[in-house]
């Protein structure tokens, strides 16, 4: 197991402060909605209408990031 969770690894530094937006905006919305349902994902487009292309960032070059 990582000693970082998704909000605190270093390397997240490196991605666009959308993206960082996006992360902190996803895990905030955990707070209302536990899960990944149809619901959170509401919560996510109500703060964050463009969170898809954010999302979809991340899914393509997350694992690239590097300090």
């Amino acid at each position: 197991m990582s000693e970082y969770s998704e909000v605190e690894h270093p390397f997240l530094l490196m991605a666009p402060l959308t993206v960082i937006d996006y992360i902190i905006v996803h895990e905030l919305c955990h707070l209302r909605q536990r899960d990944h349902s149809d619901a959170f994902w509401n919560e996510v487009d109500k703060v964050m209408p463009r969170y898809r292309e954010h999302k979809e960032w991340l899914k393509q070059r997350g694992a690239y990031l590097d300090l």
